[in-house]
This record gives structure tokens, sequence and C-alpha cells, in this order.
């Protein structure tokens, strides 16, 4: 609920949403196993692609960070299962 808020605060201050979903994909990343990179650039491409079709962009970021926290958590659980 917090990234949402975040996420509509900066649509509201016209922010543009490929520019959100950029810094958000290269913040998140920095922190990131190498294992776990390519997957989460390739969702972000696959996202930002959605934006530029021209549907609500909301739901494309919403989609991409928990896409994103749904591979982290997959990653946490096989690491220490």
């Amino acid at each position: 609920m917090a990234a949402r808020e975040k996420l509509y605060e900066l649509l509201v201050n016209c922010i543009p949403a490929s520019t959100i979903l950029k810094r958000l994909t290269t913040e998140l990343i920095s922190s990131l196993d190498d294992s776990l990179k390519l997957e989460v650039l390739e969702w972000a491409a696959f996202y930002e692609h959605r934006i530029a079709m021209g549907s609500k962009e909301i739901f494309h970021l919403e989609a991409f960070v928990a896409k994103y926290m749904a591979i982290y958590k997959k990653y946490l659980n096989d690491l220490f299962a």
C-alpha cells in the first residue's frame, strides 16, 4: 500500500510513468544478486512496453512492483529453504 501511495504521488506530480519505472528499476537492481537482475530487467521492459501502449499507467507500475516482490520472495525462499 505504501508503494501504491508513492506511485500515485509521483504520477499526480506529472512525473512520467516511464521515468518512474526506469528509476525504480535502477534502484531495485542495484542491491540485487546478479542471478535476479536479468529477470527483473526483463519484467521492467515488459511493463514499460505496456505503459507505452497507452493504458492506465498506474496499473502497470503496481504490477511491476508486485512482480518484483514475488521474484524477491521466491529468491529468499529458495535461499533459506
